[in-house]
């Protein structure tokens, strides 16, 4: 038998020294996730459809559940902040703003950020036609009927199509827009006429 040269001491030694060195970095030590501050708002899904974990519902965060809040809810000027998100909404873009129907991509542009900054909106001159992801926020996936969002906040809300400020990048002359309908993302020629709800705030 080959006998070794380990000491007692030589052996404490090393393990010391193992313990005390860097150990090689895992996925989990470098994430930068947390799921209690994550920016994803959620879907607001709280039904369970399934005894398996795993779906949407068993994954809510009290921190990221839809809250909502209007100001000066009678008027011309009511707009409707994402408590989560920080941005804020024209709550009734076919009435408060004066927004009669549909319009073209351009028109839109022009109506959030021409139209409303020049009258001030609530006060504000920084309003602007929403990119797709923003849009995608207010989405309720936990809406049992049409429209897909949150009614109380966004009253009158058409279950139709709305325009975002996205380009579709292999087409120029589509953009994206929002389905309120079904609640899912597509896409339009800019020449098609949709609804339009503006937005201000966030990055």
């Amino acid at each position: 038998m080959r006998k070794s040269n380990l000491t007692a001491g030589s052996a404490v030694f090393f393990i010391v020294c193992l313990l005390l060195s860097p150990r090689p970095a895992r996925a989990a030590d470098v994430s930068t996730y947390s799921f209690a501050g994550c920016a994803f708002p959620d879907t607001n899904q709280s039904v369970s459809y399934t005894a398996t974990f795993g779906e949407d519902h068993d994954y809510a965060s009290s921190i990221s559940t839809m809250s909502f809040t209007i100001y000066n809810p009678v008027g011309i000027s009511s707009v409707t902040v994402d408590n989560r998100t920080g941005l804020m909404w024209v709550t009734t873009p076919l009435t408060d703003a004066g927004f009669k129907g549909t319009q073209t991509w351009v028109s839109a542009l022009t109506s959030c950020t021409v139209t409303l900054n020049g009258m001030a909106y609530a006060g504000y001159t920084d309003w602007r036609l929403p990119n797709v992801r923003e849009l995608m926020s207010i989405v309720d996936y936990g809406a049992a009927s049409v429209p897909r969002i949150n009614t109380t906040a966004f009253p009158g809300t058409v279950s139709d199509f709305y325009w975002t400020s996205t380009t579709y990048v292999p087409n120029s002359t589509i953009a994206w827009h929002v389905y309120f309908n079904a609640g899912y993302v597509g896409n339009s020629a800019k020449t098609n006429s949709l609804y339009v709800r503006c937005v201000r705030g966030g990055p």
